[in-house]
């Protein structure tokens, strides 16, 4: 089937119809309805009339035309994808092309083609366009989890990218990790991926960033999930400002239904502006007397900030073997005047996926220990948790699901197993030692 975009080519030059039309003829597939204006008169004019789905505009060094013409062009074809065309010669030797172009793209400017026009590059743009157009329009906003802590090491980031993934089993493409832990984000490594993209090229385009553009950035995972990953290093991430994290998350929450953010263990403004675009904050702390009582002044602030009840839950991570003296959720919740929500066992296994980069609960049953945990979280995000849909429809049980279900349905605040079942799985035929052994050479 072929695509009839609908193209409007603004510029000044006379040999660039012909130059485009040349272009677009080496394009199969493609039947496009093109309309040249000689000036950005005729171009506003035209694009009122003809509602274009492609606007490509002739770019010199006078970008302030430039931006006044886009900006009507906002009003009067607000869907159109705006294209800077360009030759290499408009930079003078005191110029500098990254920024013009960046200065374009402040201008409303999308996407650029260089002189003399490619088919290669022009198809791109059309591809993108024509993707664009192919995805659903959504008519509800996403919602927003994050996982936050006061102190490193305490199982967040595991806790948050498990909880990711089991989202994803059950909503494919739907579900997106945001690593938000700037300075240090672990969630790539956690998914054995090696992303070429990060938030900081979502905040260096924060000026044409959307959805699609979310979508493209991010990186999917075997699971359904797509992951947003960290800046590479400090230097990288002390451009993310909490201006542009709140434009980040909110377009991620236009694009995707579920939308996990993982966070570095501090309070300031980044996490802040997390935290009010969050509809639950999760704060992961361990069963450790310096942690809880860190904890306890950390939440004192977020409540005095408006950060409390439902808003905010509270997950006791046990990430160590239990030992004589352990304290206890009852010690933890008297210490802090309320409830532990959550409490996620200890595994050894959980530690051999970490360091192997397959998600623990990818792999665990989810009756019993963590996997049992990563279920109640999620269904208290509002999803569908594995076999509950079957479970409805089923007339007869066997004791075993019978146990299981009424074990799964028993109130959060019970005790979980402190452990998982002996090391390995016998269902997987590549074993966690194997991976362990692969991951060293």
């Amino acid at each position: 089937m072929e695509a009839t975009p609908h193209i409007l080519v603004v510029g000044h030059d006379p040999t660039l119809p012909t130059e485009f039309e040349s272009a677009l003829s080496g394009i199969t597939g493609v039947r496009a309805v093109t309309h040249f204006a000689r000036d950005f008169r005729q171009g506003i004019e035209a694009a009122r009339s003809r509602t274009p789905d492609l606007v490509c505009i002739e770019m010199d060094r006078n970008l302030r035309i430039l931006k006044s013409f886009t900006e009507e062009l906002a009003i009067a074809a607000p869907e159109a994808n705006i294209t800077a065309i360009y030759r290499q010669d408009i930079f003078g030797p005191e110029d500098s092309e990254g920024a013009v172009i960046i200065e374009a793209l402040r201008s409303r400017v999308q996407d650029f083609l260089r002189r003399p026009l490619s088919s290669t590059e022009l198809k791109q743009i059309l591809d993108r366009l024509y993707q664009e157009k192919l995805r659903p329009r959504r008519t509800h906003l996403g919602k927003v989890f994050s996982f936050i802590s006061n102190k490193g090491g305490v199982g967040k980031s595991t806790i948050s990218t498990n909880t990711a993934c089991a989202l994803a089993r059950q909503y494919p493409d739907r579900v997106l990790l945001v690593d938000c832990s700037l300075q240090m984000g672990v969630c790539a490594h956690m998914l054995d991926l090696r992303p070429e993209t990060s938030i900081i090229d979502a905040v260096r385009e924060r000026d044409r960033l959307d959805e699609t553009l979310i979508h493209q950035l991010s990186v999917p995972h075997s699971s359904g999930l797509r992951l947003l990953a960290a800046p590479k290093d400090a230097v990288e991430a002390a451009e993310v400002d909490d201006e542009a994290m709140s434009l980040i998350l909110s377009m991620a929450r236009r694009a995707y239904d579920y939308v996990i953010v993982d966070t570095f263990p501090m309070l300031d403004s980044v996490v802040m502006a997390i935290l009010d675009l969050s509809d639950t904050t999760h704060f992961v702390l361990q069963a450790t007397v310096p942690n809880v009582i860190g904890a306890a002044r950390h939440m004192d602030v977020m409540e005095g900030l408006g950060f409390r009840g439902e808003r905010l839950k509270l997950i006791l991570s046990r990430n160590h073997a239990s030992f004589s003296g352990n304290l206890q959720p009852r010690d933890i919740e008297d210490r802090l005047g309320r409830r532990v929500d959550y409490v996620f066992p200890y595994s050894r296994r959980i530690m051999v996926a970490v360091n192997t980069g397959r998600p623990h609960v990818l792999n665990s049953p989810s009756w019993y220990g963590f996997g049992k945990a990563i279920r109640h979280l999620i269904r208290d995000f509002g999803a569908v948790v594995p076999g509950e849909a079957a479970k409805k429809g089923r007339k007869t049980k066997g004791r075993k699901a019978a146990e299981a279900e009424a074990a799964f349905d028993s109130p959060k605040s019970q005790p979980l197993p402190l452990d998982d079942p002996p090391f390995g799985d016998e269902s997987d035929p590549t074993s966690d030692k194997d991976r362990m052994e692969a991951w060293r050479s």
